[in-house]
């Protein structure tokens, strides 16, 4: 765990910051100086302290033992098993609190921020996104490589721009440099990976719930050309 987040390294969870490890019984401590990152081992001699684990259903009973919150989680047996975690669920039964015991929409209409010519919103989330993510240099799901910039067809054309071009992204918070990836985007979006595109987020704006926003302003400019695009 690094940082409140579970990480799995080389099949190999790991548990850091001091936090309980629970391997087959028994109770170890892996500290920063022993976690194995990338294959290797900041401190080799403490190597032996890294919990291992043969089975996918000992991952499962170190999460429930480690988070309290995904108590269940150990429970999940077969294809199809589910658990319910974080509170009750909402309308279960499609019992709705409601005078006549119906869901009730509203359409909303947000406003659209007009942005000035040579600028984009930029993600760093996609919307098939959830919980972990493989960190590969490719992506195993688009086959983008991790200094992509996935932009709509229609841009990349408005912008003399093709698949592979060099091109960065910047604003007040940093910048970005990577490569055109073709992709269906609604024209004036742009989206790179998380968490190589951190640099353009602005850290001070979070939800109520400290929720960072992912997304930005930009400009885009060609590597290749030495020209801002327009």
């Amino acid at each position: 765990m690094v940082n409140g987040q579970s990480s799995v390294v080389n099949g190999q969870p790991s548990v850091v910051n001091g936090q309980p490890s629970v391997v087959n019984g028994q109770s170890s401590i892996v500290n920063r100086q022993s976690s194995v990152v990338s294959g290797g081992c900041s401190n080799p001699s403490s190597l032996s302290l890294q919990p291992f684990f043969t089975t996918t259903q000992a991952i499962r009973e170190e999460i429930a033992q480690v988070i309290p919150q995904y108590a269940g989680i150990q429970h999940l047996k077969e294809a199809g098993d589910q658990f319910q975690y974080g509170g009750s669920h909402l309308c279960f039964g499609w019992n709705f609190a409601t005078a006549d015991g119906k869901a009730h929409f509203t359409p909303l209409s947000l406003p659209q921020r007009e942005l000035p010519e040579g600028y984009f919103r930029v993600t760093t989330r996609r919307g098939k996104q959830f919980n972990s993510m493989v960190q590969a240099k490719k992506d195993m799901i688009t086959g983008a490589f991790r200094d992509a910039i996935y932009m709509s067809h229609a841009d990349a054309e408005a912008l003399g721009l093709t698949e592979g071009d060099r091109i960065r992204l910047t604003n007040e918070q940093g910048q970005f440099e990577g490569r055109v990836f073709l992709a269906t985007l609604k024209p004036g979006n742009l989206q790179v990976h998380w968490p190589e595109g951190n640099g353009l987020l602005d850290r001070s704006k979070r939800s109520q719930e400290g929720v960072p926003d992912y997304n930005a302003i930009v400009q885009l400019e060609s590597i290749n050309k030495h020209h801002k695009a327009s």
